[in-house]
């Protein structure tokens, strides 16, 4: 599928109508799809392990007992497919909801946004701290009480990293006054434009 709208030289290739037949036990069926749909319903059929003249022969049977207009009952099934499968992922695609995932790592982790502020951290990160401040306690250091000084500004790595890419970055850590000078890997989880950026303590 083309990810413009505009195909090139001014036309919409996309919008394009495309004929085709399929046969079911029905009978020969015509269908005048844009380009998009086709495109759709290849990756709907591939998805699922199917041919997509298979997926459009599912579709025509269940719409022939309902007298719906063939075409009309495909673009209405690639709509409400993407529709259902937006509503599933839009959980998953809130910022914070990928970095819960991204810290179920087992390596120290945190995230900071824009304001530098500190929004999340995993139990490694917080077990992390209690080495900082180098103490044998049985409640380690509170994360709100840490520092993270990256040695990039912090609006550079947003604008040099790819949402999904990482870069390697020298940093401190700092618990009232005891201070660890280390590396972190950081990432920036989609969807972009990220506000949010994930560091991983490195070895």
């Amino acid at each position: 599928m083309n990810d413009s709208l505009d195909g090139g030289g001014g036309a919409m290739e996309w919008a394009t109508p495309i004929f085709r037949t399929v046969t079911t036990a029905t009978g020969r069926h015509a269908l005048r799809l844009e380009a998009a749909f086709w495109d759709a319903l290849q990756v709907m059929a591939q998805r699922s392990g199917r041919r997509t003249n298979d997926l459009v022969r599912e579709i025509i049977d269940v719409s022939l007992p309902e007298n719906i207009n063939v075409s009309r009952a495909v673009r209405s099934a690639v709509a409400k497919q993407l529709l259902d499968e937006q509503r599933r992922m839009a959980p998953l695609a809130e910022p914070l909801a990928v970095v819960q995932l991204m810290q179920m790592a087992p390596t120290p982790s945190f995230a900071l946004d824009r304001q530098k502020r500190l929004v999340r951290v995993n139990e490694e990160f917080v077990r992390y701290l209690r080495t900082v401040v180098r103490t044998i306690v049985a409640r380690a250091p509170s994360p709100e009480g840490a520092q993270l000084t990256l040695d990039r500004p912090i609006e550079q790595l947003f604008a040099e990293i790819q949402s999904g890419g990482a870069m390697e970055c020298a940093m401190s850590i700092r618990v009232d006054s005891h201070e660890r000078r280390t590396h972190a890997r950081i990432v920036i989880p989609p969807p972009a434009p990220a506000n949010v950026l994930v560091g991983f303590i490195l070895p």
